[in-house]
Order: structure tokens, then sequence, then C-alpha cells
């Protein structure tokens, strides 16, 4: 495994120190803020990290069509923020069908396997089975501020839930089972694109619920859940690259039966136009925003994951 090979990985496969820099990346996009203020119309002075919440919060799509193109640029975006801080880096994801507070035959280091804890404050943080704050790496990095004045709000409708401000709490629980694998190999059978992202997105509701982040407007404020959203996306990819079907590559034929679906023609927010103007830089002050739908083959085409045919 070469250090910025762009690989996307199984986190249990990877060595202990290239967890530690992907950790630490993902703790230095809170150090470095978009331009603007707070005060802004549309709000500047957002954390790289806090813009994945302002984007999930504004323009999160679920329950169609659109749901595994959407997610899958909302984590290459994130992929490339985390490699601007360290060019070493790829998000690599948490298999689902592994329970993640206990991975067996995990690489710990040093030539050593064993079992592995993704929820230590040396990675993810808390994982019981309460419903507690994150705490540390995260709480020292200020992903939350419990006595934060103004704060954002957990209810994405509050008029007052500016994105420059930071959350007071960041809740997490894990309870339940993973995945069972006979359900990936459902995914992986589909015969069309509907069928297929039903059945991933049955899966994916059911993470969050094991891995339970809060509701789907403020899930996006915890870091596992883009190791969750990589693997969605790793299943996606896997299904677009099963031998036999290079239709899964055609943007005009990856998404079957569901082709003619217009939203699918519509725009992918909010890289296109900031989401009516009020989500930086793609809307707002800076407004660079490019239009482009979920037929773009930046999106159609899938990144490398370790799953990939050919990839090692």
């Amino acid at each position: 495994m070469a250090l910025g090979d762009g690989i996307r990985r199984n986190l249990a496969t990877v060595d202990p120190a290239e967890r530690t820099l992907l950790r630490d990346a993902i703790l230095k996009l809170n150090k470095t803020r978009w331009d603007g203020k707070r005060e802004d119309p549309a709000p500047g002075g957002v954390t790289w990290w806090f813009k994945q919440d302002e984007i999930h919060k504004a323009t999160h799509v679920h329950g169609g069509p659109e749901f595994l193109p959407r997610h899958r640029e909302v984590v290459n975006r994130f992929e490339d923020q985390l490699r601007v801080i360290d060019p070493r880096v790829s998000l690599h994801y948490w298999d689902w069908t592994q329970d993640p507070r206990s991975i067996p035959n995990a690489n710990l280091g040093n030539g050593q396997s064993g079992s592995l804890n993704l929820f230590t404050p040396e990675f993810m943080g808390y994982g019981g089975q309460a419903l507690k704050p994150i705490g540390q790496p995260f709480e020292g990095a200020g992903f939350y501020v419990p006595n934060a004045n103004p704060f954002r709000s957990d209810n994405a409708f509050d008029p007052n839930n500016n994105p420059a401000d930071p959350p007071r709490a960041v809740n997490r629980q894990v309870n339940g089972l993973p995945i069972d694998p006979s359900r990936d190999q459902g995914v992986l059978a589909a015969a069309d694109y509907a069928e297929m992202t039903a059945a991933l997105e049955d899966s994916h509701n059911e993470m969050h619920g094991f891995v339970f982040m809060g509701n789907s407007h403020i899930s996006f404020r915890d870091p596992f859940v883009f190791l969750l959203h990589a693997n969605v996306d790793r299943l996606f990819a896997l299904w677009q690259l099963q031998q036999g079907h290079p239709e899964r590559l055609d943007p005009d034929q990856v998404y079957g039966t569901v082709s003619g679906n217009g939203e699918l023609d519509g725009n992918i927010e909010p890289w296109s136009t900031g989401q009516a103007g009020t989500v930086r830089p793609w809307g707002g002050t800076e407004n660079i925003g490019i239009p482009m739908t979920y037929k773009d083959l930046s999106i159609v085409i899938p990144r490398r994951y370790d799953t990939n045919p050919g990839v090692v």
C-alpha cells in the first residue's frame, strides 16, 4: 500500500499510521475558513469542516435516483479537501459487514493483527450504547463547543442556524448489528439501477440507525458519516464495474430504467448554483458554481477502491 496512491481501502487493513493521517487531516479541516463573515446574507467564515454540514442541510437528497450520485459527489469533494491538507490521504471506508467496535484480524501495525475498535479517543471518538457527545479528538478541535454562544442549533430550520457557528454537541450512539454480507451480495446482483439503489439505500438507512449520528439534517457534523458513505459509494462502484456491464459507466445508460427521470437531468447542488445563492462559494458573493447534472462523467465514473477489479 503506497501512501498517496489514491486508493480507498478498508480502514481495518491500512496501517495505524495511515488511520492517524486521515484523522489529523479531518481535524485540520476545522482550522481553515472560507471567505466572508458570518453576518453576510449568504454566510461566510465557515470552516472547511462545517461546510460539509451546510451543504448537506441545504441540499441533501434521499429516497430517489439522485441519492447515490449526489452522495458520491459529496464524498469525492470531501476527499479532495482532505488531500489539500495532506496529499497522502485517501477517504478510506468502514465495511459495514464488520462491527466497528470489534473488527477481527485488523492491521494493528508492526506486522501485528487483532481486534480493532474504530471508536476510541485516538480515532473516531465515543461509540457506546448511550447517546453521548463524541468527545476527543473532536471536542478539542472545536467540532463542537459545549458553551458556544452563538451556536449552531440541531434544528435545521432554525433561522439562527448559522453554519459559521459550532454546535454545542455532536452526539453518537452505537446499537445493533452490522449488515449481513448477503445484503451486499443482493445489491451487487441487482440487474437494474433502480433495484440496486433501493437495496443499497435501505442498507444505508439501517447503518445510520446502527451508528446513530443524529437525524438526516445534522448527521454530517459527525466525521464517521464519511466512512459510512465511502462504503456506500464503494458498493455503487463495485456494481458499476462488474464484468460484462460497460453500460454502467455510460452516463446515458447507467441509471437504467430511471434514466429518463427529470431529476437526473437537473443541476447537482449546491455546486451548480449554490442552491439559490445561499451556499458559498458556489453561490453568494463568489458565485463560482458551474452547472452540471447527475450524468456528468466526473460523477458517473467511480474513484478507485481496493475492491475495484484490478486494484490491489
